[in-house]
């Protein structure tokens, strides 16, 4: 309701009171000079029931508009949500589509007129006859060599000796060819594809490098062409010295490819 006009002590200008409350004590600012008053409420009983009723009004209106942003923001996290589903749906139905075509490819292919289907141990089979006509791997008894895809390694003969310190010792004498198409130390080649083993009642263990006597010079007594690096195609004779555990037990020579024994040769000690 209107109230009675009042002005400022200060200046004189009028304060407006039209919304002071009913209830209790209101602040009041000046327009003009912004001097400040508290108006005291007048406690009127119709004017504290508008006011109230006001206050509901705009509860009300307060609470209805934070419903109306409640169900949008649901709306749209449901709207979202459906989004997310629809686009996992398409991807995984690309991913099935894919897989079924490339599985008609593959028969269309495997099954096209005029040829013939081989199944996947004859497939093997096959592959298995051709890469062993290629490389030709093998221990050959009857010439005492071994070959594989890196190297063919001939023994040309293995006899007994003393090391630099007296203590027995084993010479395997080889001819050995590089396959490979970089060149290659004669050690290395010769480790990959052999190990030497003295093969006794409990145990067969690899014997170790032996340090063979040397000239008054520091040079060896003999070449052993360890050191050598041989040419892609190239051959080199040496031998390769070894320790022996005991002067009778027997040798054996493990042949390998890719690290694995694939053949042995025994040789029997004099």
């Amino acid at each position: 309701m209107k109230l009675s006009e009042v002005c400022c002590k200060n200046c004189g200008g009028l304060l407006d009171l039209d919304t002071v409350s009913h209830i209790k004590n209101s602040r009041v600012v000046c327009p003009h000079c912004h001097s400040i008053y508290i108006y005291e409420a007048k406690h009127s009983d119709i004017g504290a029931q508008l006011e109230l009723d006001a206050e509901r009004m705009r509860l009300k209106e307060k609470q209805e508009h934070d419903k109306e942003l409640w169900e949008s923001e649901k709306s749209k996290k449901k709207k979202k949500n459906n989004k997310n589903i629809f686009i996992v749906l398409l991807i995984l139905f690309n991913i099935i589509l894919i897989a079924a075509l490339y599985m008609v490819t593959n028969y269309v292919i495997n099954h096209r007129p005029g040829q013939t289907e081989i199944s996947i141990s004859e497939k093997a089979l096959t592959e298995n006859k051709v890469e062993s006509r290629k490389e030709s791997p093998g221990w050959d008894a009857s010439t005492k060599t071994f070959t594989n895809k890196d190297g063919v390694l001939k023994i040309d003969k293995a006899e007994k000796s003393t090391n630099f310190d007296g203590k027995p010792a084993l010479k395997v004498y080889f001819t050995l060819t590089n396959k490979r198409k970089e060149a290659q130390g004669a050690q290395i080649l010769f480790q990959e594809m052999a190990r030497v083993q003295q093969k006794q009642e409990n145990t067969s263990n690899d014997l170790m490098y032996a340090m063979m006597p040397v000239n008054a010079t520091g040079s060896q007594q003999e070449e052993d062409h360890l050191d050598d690096n041989i040419n892609p195609n190239g051959t080199v004779s040496g031998f390769y010295p070894y320790v022996l555990e005991n002067e009778t037990d027997p040798i054996q020579i493990l042949f390998q490819k890719d690290y694995q024994t694939v053949d042995k040769y025994e040789i029997t000690l004099k």
